[in-house]
């Protein structure tokens, strides 16, 4: 069969330029289209990669060289002079995200998304790949590709059996790489640390050996030959992208172990759980959206958007089992569990969009509205991952609950691989939730359209106390909900300009006052507002009516706000200490998966 043939340079890192060779079988008597992905599986906007492209050209039989047609954005169409093609690309590559492509003198970072030419009707031909290092760089590089013939740093030739298996294969290189290796049911794993650090590896290979276990034990299977997470070592990075057998991760250098913090603690940093946290969520990816696919997305080329209205299951779902991987892990406690929880839960609480848009809608419009904000997005979008990882609380513990612990929200999840992600079979939508009904024996529907369809907040509290948890909403103290509690506004977070309004909440305070986003306060009734703008709120009780001088561009107006009562609100959970002995076994069966007595 007739393979594709992509060579990758750095050819210049100092400019940030790649380029990328693809050579490949071509027909004189039709004309070979090419195509370059507008999106990346896993981050749902179209990016436009081929924004770019800084060139590209082509060659036939003896060299000579062919003219390109591009057809649109992300389109060309070359006509070969025989029965052989060289299509060379240059790229542009400053993007330092986990979605794109990078190089300069230190590092260099892709996804084949960014670089790598689709030549439409071979997509399907096997793959071959050649790394090559960049002149005068002593690097070495990493990916998951199946290596073919390489040197010690990594450097060589690479194979995958598609176009469609290569683009899901990263590669990062650099001269400051380190991999920290340990083994999940005895596949080898590795968390890729690709910049300077000075982490408790040690400590690290056995946290995420555990988090790794606790989630693959949802499944009961491990389908990936190897596993990294490959981890872009930056200043303050957060952030990640999942693959088949990779994920790829901005970690703040803070974020990471320090030993020298156990010892003088004896615990954890939160920056760290935080980062285990993110960890647990690609890993879950593994299966749920890399295996356990949609539809929409299996079935994409990757030239416009694939439009779903469950990506909750597959989002919302993973937020959801990041955590609770880490508490059946044994890196968090229990409390530190629902305290994650309450966050969650006064996050979605605070967002007006919830309102407005449905998990439905919110699936649907990921394209256009979550990975877009902009000063009204708290009005107008929620996010499809915490309302749809509180619907799959509430859905997990509806289901433990009803079936008296029969069957769960993890019965449903290894299901789902069986059925689907083992057999390669993409998940028709809504498939999750035809799933759980099948499985459960209950009427799921009524309780899936509510929750989907509408706007209601989702269940995710209304069974708590059948698991021995109390939960608690009470104002909170600190500066930015009482901010935003008594204004019904966000500020900015500009040292230079402490009181510029980021965002003005519906049907608040500030809205009604007519206050507008990017408007700066600088008087409260004739006193100026400094950094301490809680306590100067403080002073007023609840219906004062507060003349607030502010600046729009350079225009000076007066706004009258009549003050709320009260910061907003904030979630607490904890356990229950008088809850009965069933709805502690039940707590105990859930996050520890201790067996129930029946």
């Amino acid at each position: 069969m007739s393979t594709l043939d992509y060579t990758v340079i750095p050819v210049d890192p100092a400019a940030h330029r790649f380029v990328v060779d693809l050579e490949m079988a071509a027909s004189a008597e039709q004309p070979q289209r090419l195509h370059l992905p507008t999106w990346i599986p896993g981050s749902y906007v179209v990016r436009d990669f081929a924004r770019h492209l800084l060139s590209i050209d082509a060659f036939g039989e003896n060299g000579a060289a062919l003219t390109v047609t591009a057809v649109d954005r992300s389109s060309w169409e070359v006509q070969a002079n025989g029965e052989r093609l060289r299509v060379r690309c240059e790229f542009y590559a400053h993007d330092p995200s986990v979605r794109a492509a990078f190089v300069d003198d230190m590092r260099g970072f892709f996804n084949f998304t960014s670089l790598a030419l689709r030549p439409a009707g071979a997509e399907q031909w096997p793959v071959r790949v050649r790394l090559l290092r960049p002149e005068g760089h002593d690097w070495s590089t990493v990916t998951t590709l199946d290596a073919a013939e390489i040197d010690e740093r990594g450097f060589g030739d690479y194979q995958a059996s598609s176009y469609w298996d290569l683009v899901d294969h990263p590669v990062a290189m650099g001269a400051a790489i380190e991999s920290v290796a340990f083994e999940v049911r005895g596949v080898a794993h590795a968390f890729v640390l690709l910049g300077s650090h000075d982490a408790d590896t040690r400590q690290l290979a056995i946290d995420l050996a555990a988090v790794c276990e606790a989630q693959t034990t949802v499944f009961d299977a491990l389908p990936a030959r190897r596993y990294l997470f490959l981890a872009q070592v930056t200043d303050s990075g957060f952030g990640g992208l999942e693959h088949r057998e990779s994920s790829v991760l901005d970690v703040g250098r803070n974020a990471l172990p320090s030993a020298a913090r156990v010892a003088a603690t004896g615990k954890r940093d939160p920056a760290y759980e935080t980062l285990l946290g993110l960890c647990s969520h690609e890993y879950f990816h593994l299966w749920n959206v890399k295996r356990i696919r949609p539809q929409a997305v299996a079935e994409s080329d990757l030239s416009q958007e694939a439009y779903f209205r469950d990506l909750w299951a597959y989002e919302g779902v993973t937020s959801y089992y990041d955590d609770l991987g880490l508490v059946r892990a044994g890196v968090i406690n229990e409390q530190a569990y629902l305290d994650r929880l309450a966050k969650l839960a006064t996050r979605i609480e605070r967002t007006p969009g919830r309102h407005r848009q449905s998990l439905a809608e919110s699936s649907f419009d990921a394209w256009l509205k979550f990975y877009k904000p902009d000063e009204n997005t708290p009005n107008a979008v929620v996010s499809y991952y915490g309302k749809g990882a509180q619907l799959a609380l509430g859905l997990d513990l509806k289901l433990r609950l009803e079936t008296e612990g029969r069957v769960s929200l993890d019965t449903v999840m290894r299901a789902a691989w069986q059925r689907y992600g083992a057999e390669n079979i993409p998940v028709p939508e809504n498939g999750l939730a035809d799933l759980a009904s099948e499985l459960s024996g209950l009427d799921l529907a009524e309780f899936f359209a509510f929750h989907l369809a509408t706007t209601a907040d989702a269940p995710w509290a209304d069974y708590l106390g059948d698991f021995g948890i109390r939960a608690l909403a009470e104002p909170a103290t600190d500066d930015e909900s009482i901010i935003r509690g008594r204004m019904g506004l966000l500020l900015a977070s500009d040292p230079a300009r402490p009181a510029l309004i980021q965002h003005v909440l519906d049907d608040g305070p500030a809205q009604r006052a007519g206050v507008s986003p990017g408007d700066r306060m600088i008087a409260f009734d004739g006193i100026a507002v400094g950094h301490e703008l809680a306590r100067q709120l403080a002073r007023y009780p609840a219906g004062a009516a507060l003349r607030v001088h502010l600046f729009r561009g350079d225009r000076l107006l007066v706004r009258e706000i009549t003050l709320a009562g009260d910061a907003a609100p904030e979630w607490h959970l904890s356990v229950d200490e008088t809850a009965d002995a069933a709805a502690h076994a039940r707590r105990a069966a859930w996050l520890y998966r201790e067996p129930l007595d029946h």
